[in-house]
């Protein structure tokens, strides 16, 4: 099926269960009996509205089984609370980690659920002391929540945000201090981490992933055997989605089949490097 039909009839993700928690994950199943490369993420690692998400097409040009363990939405603790899909990083000739949004991450502020990090459980009495004018029952989703305590108080938000800040580097961290085997860290995004905008929750959502700026890539990089960056440029980043049933706007915000596509041949190299092979 080639891409304009698929464009015409949906996407068909071809999810399996899998893991301690039986957690959704996009097909096709690996073959994990065979040496494959681990990839981990959220939304942009998952594919959501690409036909061939990046650790497919890696696949077909790298010439190893890539393990697609994206999961939409999903923060560094998704993973840290699977054992099995961790020991599974661990056994993967190399491990590639996208870079996942900060807010997501449970702190001393607010947690998320364990299998559905972009949805908010509970908030803390130092959150409420912090903005006792808000009614925190309204929010369901952390992104929301973000929004209206910057609209309160900016002041009172760099509290926020220096509690993202941390917790997200204790998480990132422990991720890949846990996953033994060599890891690439990548940045896949339309937008830069020095863009000065990334941490404004109004703009953050646009800007995958949120929360997350250079200076906290700096303090994360020697934890990673390899940084790849991947910036789209205004072209790619305005190429075809698939919206399905979903309004274009909604698909927008994921990235494009060129996004996929660019970023699985800058891995290539890298990877390869890391590993000691040479390209098919």
């Amino acid at each position: 099926m080639n891409f304009q039909s698929v464009l015409a009839t949906g996407l068909n993700y071809r999810e399996y269960r899998w893991g301690r928690s039986r957690q959704v994950f996009r097909g096709p199943k690996p073959n994990l009996k065979k040496p494959y490369i681990a990839c981990i993420g959220g939304s942009e690692t998952y594919g959501r509205f690409a036909q061939e998400p990046w650790p497919v097409q890696l696949e077909d040009h790298f010439g190893h089984v890539c393990a697609n363990w994206g999961t939409p939405g999903a923060g560094a603790s998704f993973f840290l609370k699977d054992p099995v899909l961790l020991e599974a990083c661990s056994n993967a000739r190399a491990c590639v980690i996208a870079v996942m949004g900060a807010h997501v991450v449970s702190n001393r502020l607010y947690s998320v659920y364990t299998r559905r990090n972009l949805r908010l459980r509970t908030v803390s009495p130092m959150l409420q002391a912090l903005y006792p004018e808000v009614e925190f029952s309204q929010f369901r989703f952390v992104h929301n929540m973000l929004i209206a305590l910057h609209r309160v108080s900016e002041d009172r938000f760099a509290v926020v945000e220096l509690e993202m800040r941390q917790a997200w580097l204790a998480r990132m961290r422990e991720l890949m201090t846990d996953i033994e085997t060599p890891k690439i860290l990548f940045w896949f995004s339309d937008s830069s981490p020095d863009d000065p905008d990334r941490m404004q929750p109004s703009i953050a959502r646009e800007m995958a992933p949120p929360f997350v700026d250079r200076a906290m890539i700096d303090e994360l990089r020697p934890y990673a055997d390899i940084y790849v960056e991947y910036v789209a440029s205004a072209e790619a980043a305005d190429g075809p989605r698939i919206p399905g049933l979903k309004p274009p706007r909604v698909a927008r915000r994921c990235p494009s089949h060129v996004m996929h596509y660019e970023a699985a041949q800058l891995l290539s190299d890298p990877l390869s490097r890391l590993l000691g092979l040479s390209l098919m």
